[in-house]
């Protein structure tokens, strides 16, 4: 197995995307199918070169020899997209040597120690990665990222999936590390799943910086967290707690089974549960919405359906709460159930009025897309490394220092109720 390309190969990946057709040296040589691969419903060719070769960055082999080998024998696939690839083709794939001599052909200068990426300069292409698209709290982030973007001159580009899908994320995470991309801030859908993934960002020289929801530790530069996850479980308990008189039962609508930041925030909800003033409360349920609207909002359903004693749904998730507020006043059960949880003002507003959700609590996600671009810069232009102790300024932040677990702390949440919610317009 091959296991160490990623210098070798980060020289060519940007010439391998922009010019699929180009053969590489060995290429225009007769290149012998060590295995010959029938492409599977979930592949994708980084994927495959993991899977063979021990390194995500070795594709643009499979890729060439596959059209090379398709130009003699038509069972081959002829890959036009190397972000394409059907289930059924017939893949060429080299032995690691081939693989590894046709990367070295293809290189400028010796490339087993291929020299430091040096730090872009100005108009240098980062990329916002959300947890899905068409999640408003997400373009509420983005938003401040592209603000950023204008102050610092650089470009943002923001791309995801539909659907909060970790296999997804990582799949398009490949293809921007193929792109050799300036930077990435992510918010992972899955920490431990996308580690693998930011490591390997990482040792192509792409500073990572993870937000909202964290990478796991060696898959990512720094994390940007919005305010402890201890901080925002517990107040998420003593919000509630005021809206229900201390007494009653509740449950808790979450994002995704997986999703890092949620079961975070819900651990120190059941370690706050465990204090003497919430003997009268009573957890009965936790379930996931998927950070899908229509299915968050028939689990709220659910809920209130087998616990007709429910007081509160907490939903820390800007679609879940949403969701969650809707059901209530479609089921007319506003003043029997209270929803909290995390949302943004410009979706809340209505259900905060109508009582369906008396109060809430955010961070402001647009100054969180803000400072992730910022940090991100700031270690790819060099003026951190992005270490514990580093400190950077933030534009209209400020200063922030990173901490000793290679975090930065947006700030403290800000609890949203009807006597200031028209003060806010994200």
């Amino acid at each position: 197995m091959l296991k160490n390309f990623s210098k070798i190969l980060s020289i060519l990946l940007l010439v391998a995307l922009l010019v699929p057709t180009a053969s590489m040296a060995l290429a225009q040589e007769a290149v012998a199918c060590d295995e010959d691969y029938s492409v599977q419903a979930d592949d994708w060719l980084s994927k495959l070169a993991d899977k063979f070769y021990g390194d995500v960055l070795a594709y643009p082999a499979i890729f060439e020899a596959t059209n090379a080998a398709a130009a003699t024998d038509s069972s081959y696939a002829t890959i036009a997209n190397a972000d394409l690839i059907e289930p059924g083709w017939k893949l060429c794939i080299p032995s690691a040597e081939d693989a590894q001599a046709m990367m070295g052909g293809a290189a400028a200068a010796p490339a087993a120690e291929a020299a430091p990426a040096e730090a872009p300069a100005g108009g240098a292409n980062y990329v916002l990665v959300p947890k899905n698209l068409g999640n408003p709290y997400f373009d509420a982030a983005n938003n401040g990222a592209q603000a950023a973007a204008a102050e610092l001159g650089v470009t943002v580009t923001y791309q995801g999936s539909a659907t909060a899908d970790a296999t997804e994320q990582i799949q398009l995470l490949n293809s921007l590390i193929a792109q050799q991309v300036d930077g990435l801030a992510v918010s992972a859908n899955d920490s431990d799943a996308l580690q693998p993934t930011g490591q390997a960002a990482i040792e192509a020289g792409i500073p990572v910086v993870s937000w909202d929801a964290a990478i796991a530790p060696g898959g990512r530069t720094v994390h940007i967290n919005q305010a402890t996850a201890e901080g925002i479980g517990r107040g998420q308990i003593q919000l509630v707690s005021e809206l229900i008189g201390g007494e009653g039962q509740i449950a808790i609508l979450s994002a995704t089974s997986t999703a890092p930041n949620q079961n975070e925030w819900i651990k120190w909800m059941n370690d706050e549960l465990t204090k003497p003033e919430y003997a009268n409360i009573e957890l009965v349920a936790t379930v996931y919405g998927d950070d899908d609207d229509e299915k968050s909002y028939n689990e709220a359903l659910g809920l209130m359906k087998t616990y007709p004693d429910l007081k509160a749904i907490i939903a820390p998730t800007t679609v879940g709460i949403a969701a969650s507020a809707r059901a209530v006043q479609d089921q007319n059960m506003i003043g029997k159930v209270a929803v909290t949880g995390l949302g943004l003002p410009s979706q809340m507003r209505d259900y905060v009025k109508s009582g369906a959700c008396p109060a809430f609590a955010l961070w402001n996600p647009e100054d969180l897309g803000y400072l992730a671009i910022y940090t991100l810069h700031a270690i790819a232009s060099g003026q951190i490394e992005g270490k514990p102790g580093d400190s950077f300024e933030a534009g209209k932040l400020g200063s922030y220092t990173i901490d000793d677990n290679g975090e930065v702390l947006l700030g403290p949440p800000f609890v949203f109720d009807a006597e200031n919610i028209d003060n806010f317009q994200f």
